[in-house]
C-alpha cells in the first residue's frame, strides 16, 4: 500500500473509532454552549457544560424515533432530579429521605432494560452536579433551567447527528464483534499443537474470549432490535445478516473436534498441524478485516492466501490419510476440521455479498424484528424484587452509601463535600471487582489531575482560556471515558476545578478537599461494597453451575433432534445463545472472584475447573451443532442411548446442586456400553466421538457436583 493511501486508512480509522466519534460529538454540543458565555452569562455556559456531561454520560443507544422518547424520558428524570434537590436542599432530613428514594428508585429503573439504567445514571449525576452548586444558587430556577437546557442542547445534537449517520453505532459494534471474533480464533489457533502444560491456560483464555464475544453478541442484537422496531431499511437487513452470519461463525469457532493435547503425538512427523494453525490465524486476521470493512463501509474479500490455505489443507489431509492410515476416529475429526475451516471461509464469503454498498435492495427477504415485548421487560421488575437480585442489592447499596456520605457532610459541616457523593456514584459497582479496580481508578486520575491542574491555576489564565481548557478536558474525557477510566478521571478532575473556579470558586482552595473527598468517597464505596448487601461470587456460583448444565441440555437436545431444519432455526438460536450466556456468566464470576479478598475466595479451584469443563463442553456441543446439517438423521439407536444417558448425568448433576446434598456419588456414563461400529461413516463416526467427549466432560462435571455442597459448608478453597 503507498504511503498516503496507508496514512489515510488511518486517518479514516480513527475518526470513526467509537471513542473519537463521541468526543467530537460532545465537542460540537460544548462549542454551542459557549453561545451564553459570549452574551455575558458565563454560568449559564458552565452549567450548560455539566448538562452536557450529564446528557452525554446518560444517554442510551437508539433508533432516530427512539432516541427522541429516550430525550423526553432523560429531560422528565432531569427536571425531577434537579428541582427536587433545589427545593429539598435546606431541609437536610426530607433531603436525605428525597435522595435515598430517588436513587432506589433510578437504579430500580434499569430492570426495563439498558437504555433506562442509562438515563437512570445520568439522572443520578444531574441531580449531584445540582448539588454541588445549590448553596450558591441565586433562586430556584437558576439551575435547574441550565442543566437541564444543556442536557437538551447535547440531546439534539446527538439527535441531529443520529440522524445523519443513523447506523453508525451498529457499525461499531458489528465491527467490534467481528474483532472479538478473530481474537478467538488467533488464541485458538495456539492448539495446533498445543504447547506442553499450557493446555489449561489455553482454556481459560479462550473462555475468558467468548464471554468477550457473548457480550458482543448481546450488544449487537439490542442495537438492532430497537432500530428494527422503528421500521426496516435494506441496510438494517444487511446488518441483521451480518449479525446472523457472526452466530454462525462463532459456533464454529468455539467448536473442539478433537483432544488437541493429544494431536502433538498423533501427528506428531507431520506439519498439517502447523497448516491447521497458520489457517486459524488467517482466518482470524480475515475477521479482523471484515471488522474495520464494516467500520468504514467498505467492499471486504477474503484474503487468496487463506482460500489457497485451505484448498492446501485439504489435499494434505488426504494425503496424509493414504500413507499414513490414520485411525477412523482421527482421520474423521481432521476431515470435519477442515469442513469446519472451509465453512467459516463460505461465512467469510457470504459476509464479502453483504459489505460495501449497504443501502442497495435486498430482494426477497422478509422482514424481521428482535425486539421483545414491553410486557416482558415489567415482569423482569417484579422478578427483581421478588427475588432480591443484584440489581435490587445494588439499589439499596447505592441509596443507603449516598445517604451515609450525605450524614457526614451534615454532621461535621463539610463544604462543598458533594464531591463525596459524586465518587460514590462512579466507583461503588455491583462487584467488589469492578468496585475495588474503579477505586484505585479513581484515586489515582483525580491524583494526576490535580497535580496537572495546579500549575494551570498558579498562572492565573483568563476566563476565556479557562472555557476553552474545561471544553478541552471534557472532550478529552469522553474520548477516554470507555477504554481508559483513570485517564478520563484525570480529564474530568481538570474540567471539574475550571468549572467551579468559573462559577467563583477559589480553585487552589479546592485541590486539596477534592482529593479528601475522593479518598473518602472511594473508602465509602468500598465499605458498602464489602458490608451493605454483599455480591460475593461464591454465593452465586451453584445457581451459574445449574444455569450452565441446563443450557447445555437443553442445546444438546435441540443439536441432536434438529429434525426439521429450517422450521426450528429460530428456537435453535434462541437455545444456543442461552447456552453461551450460560457459560459466559460462570466464567465472568470466576474471573470476579480472582480480586475478592481471600476469604471471599471459596471453592476456588473448583470453579476454575467447572468453568474449563463447562467451556470445553459446550466446544463439544458447538461441534455437533456446526455440522448439524450433514449429521441431521444420522444417529444410530446406540447413539440416542448414550445422548439420552448424557441428560440423565447433567440433570443429576443440576439436582444434586439445587439439593445441596453432595458426597453420595451418582451414577457416571459407562462409554464402552455403545461401542463403536467398524461399518460407520465419517458423520456417525464424528458424532460418536463428541458423544464420548461430552460423556467425559458430563461425568467430570458430575463428580464436581458432588463436592461443591460440602465444600460450601466447609468455607474451604
Amino acid at each position: 500500500m503507498p504511503v498516503q493511501a496507508e496514512w489515510i486508512s488511518r486517518l479514516q480509522r480513527f475518526f470513526n473509532n467509537t471513542h473519537v466519534f463521541f468526543a467530537l460529538k460532545v465537542l460540537v454540543a460544548m462549542l454551542g454552549c459557549l453561545l451564553p458565555a459570549l452574551l455575558g452569562h458565563r454560568d449559564a455556559t458552565v452549567l450548560m457544560t455539566l448538562g452536557v456531561v450529564a446528557g452525554a454520560i446518560g444517554e442510551p443507544d437508539d433508533s432516530v424515533p427512539g432516541r427522541a422518547k429516550n430525550l423526553l424520558m432523560t429531560m422528565l428524570c432531569f427536571v425531577i432530579a434537579t428541582v427536587s434537590v433545589q427545593l429539598l436542599y435546606p431541609y437536610p432530613p426530607l433531603f436525605a429521605l428525597g435522595l435515598f428514594s430517588s436513587t432506589f428508585g433510578f437504579i430500580m429503573l434499569g430492570a426495563l432494560g439498558p437504555r433506562y439504567a442509562t438515563i437512570s445514571f445520568g439522572s443520578l449525576l444531574v441531580a449531584i452536579y445540582s448539588m454541588l452548586g445549590a448553596a450558591h444558587a441565586t433562586n430556584l430556577w437558576f439551575q435547574p433551567l441550565w442543566l437541564c437546557i444543556g442536557a437538551f442542547w447535547y440531546g439534539c445534537v446527538s439527535l441531529l447527528w443520529l440522524k445523519l449517520l443513523p447506523h453508525k453505532p451498529v457499525h461499531e459494534q458489528l465491527a467490534q464483534l467481528f474483532l472479538a471474533l478473530g481474537d478467538y480464533l488467533n488464541e485458538k489457533s495456539r492448539l495446533f499443537p498445543v504447547p506442553p502444560g499450557e493446555l489449561s491456560a489455553i482454556r481459560h483464555q479462550l473462555a475468558q474470549l467468548n464471554s468477550r464475544n457473548v457480550h458482543s453478541m448481546q450488544l449487537t442484537r439490542t442495537m438492532l432490535s430497537g432500530r428494527l422496531s422503528a421500521g426496516w431499511t435494506p441496510h438494517l437487513e444487511r446488518l441483521l445478516q451480518l449479525y446472523l452470519l457472526s452466530q454462525e461463525i462463532h459456533e464454529r469457532c468455539v467448536a473442539s473436534h478433537w483432544l488437541y493435547d493429544k494431536l502433538a503425538d498423533e501427528l506428531a512427523e507431520h506439519a498439517i498441524l502447523g497448516g491447521f494453525r497458520e489457517a486459524l490465524r488467517q482466518e482470524g486476521q480475515n475477521l479482523h478485516q471484515l471488522g474495520y470493512a464494516i467500520l468504514l463501509h467498505r467492499e471486504f474479500r477474503p484474503s487468496d492466501s487463506l482460500v489457497w490455505l485451505i484448498q492446501a489443507l485439504q489435499d494434505q489431509r488426504i494425503l496424509l490419510q493414504q500413507r499414513q492410515q490414520l485411525p477412523a476416529e482421527l482421520s474423521s475429526a481432521l476431515e470435519f476440521l477442515h469442513q469446519n475451516l472451509a465453512a467459516i471461509l463460505g461465512l467469510l464469503h457470504d459476509a464479502a455479498l453483504l459489505t460495501g454498498h449497504f443501502d442497495d435492495p435486498i430482494d426477497n427477504v422478509t422482514q424481521r424484528k428482535l425486539a421483545r415485548p414491553y410486557q416482558a421487560a415489567f415482569r423482569d421488575v417484579e422478578m427483581h424484587i421478588r427475588k432480591a437480585t443484584p440489581l435490587l442489592r445494588h439499589a439499596l447499596r447505592m441509596a443507603t452509601t449516598l445517604c451515609i456520605g450525605y450524614g457526614l457532610l451534615q454532621w461535621f459541616d463539610i463544604k462543598q463535600g458533594f464531591w463525596v457523593l459524586l465518587t460514590c456514584l462512579f466507583v461503588c459497582q455491583s462487584s467488589f471487582s469492578a468496585t475495588r479496580r474503579r477505586v484505585f481508578e479513581r484515586i489515582g486520575g483525580t491524583l494526576f489531575g490535580l497535580l496537572l491542574g495546579a500549575p494551570l491555576f498558579w498562572f492565573g489564565l483568563p476566563p476565556g482560556a479557562q472555557l476553552a481548557g474545561m471544553i478541552l478536558a471534557a472532550v478529552l474525557f469522553f474520548s477516554q471515558l470507555r477504554n481508559n477510566y483513570s485517564a478520563a478521571v484525570t480529564f474530568i478532575t481538570l474540567y471539574a476545578l475550571t468549572a467551579f473556579s468559573l462559577l467563583g470558586s477559589d480553585s487552589e482552595l479546592l485541590m486539596l478537599p477534592r482529593l479528601i473527598d475522593t479518598l473518602l468517597g472511594s473508602a465509602l464505596a468500598f465499605t458498602a461494597v464489602m458490608w451493605l448487601w454483599p455480591e460475593w461470587q461464591h454465593r452465586r456460583l451453584p445457581d451459574l453451575i445449574i444455569g450452565t448444565l441446563e443450557a447445555n441440555r437443553t442445546y444438546l437436545r435441540h443439536v441432536l433432534e434438529d429434525e426439521q431444519g429450517e422450521q426450528q432455526e429460530l428456537t435453535y438460536r434462541i437455545v444456543r445463545r442461552q447456552a453461551h450466556l450460560a457459560d459466559s456468566a460462570l466464567a465472568e464470576a470466576w474471573q470476579n472472584m480472582l480480586a475478592e479478598p481471600r476469604a471471599q475466595q471459596r471453592w476456588l479451584t473448583l470453579c476454575a475447573s467447572m468453568t474449563q469443563r463447562s467451556h470445553t463442553l459446550l466446544s463439544f456441543i458447538s461441534t455437533l451443532g456446526a455440522h448439524r446439517q450433514r449429521i441431521r438423521g444420522q444417529l444410530s439407536t446406540e447413539q440416542r442411548q448414550l445422548a439420552a444417558a448424557i441428560d440423565v448425568v447433567l440433570a443429576d448433576a443440576a439436582l444434586m446442586l439445587q439439593t445441596r446434598q453432595g458426597g453420595s456419588e451418582g451414577k457416571t456414563i459407562e462409554v464402552t456400553q455403545w461401542p463403536r461400529q467398524p461399518e460407520m461413516d465419517s458423520a456417525q463416526w464424528l458424532i460418536q466421538q463428541e458423544l464420548e467427549f461430552i460423556a467425559e466432560q458430563s461425568n467430570e462435571l458430575l463428580r464436581l457436583s458432588w463436592l461443591t455442597p460440602s465444600l460450601k459448608l466447609a468455607g474451604t478453597r
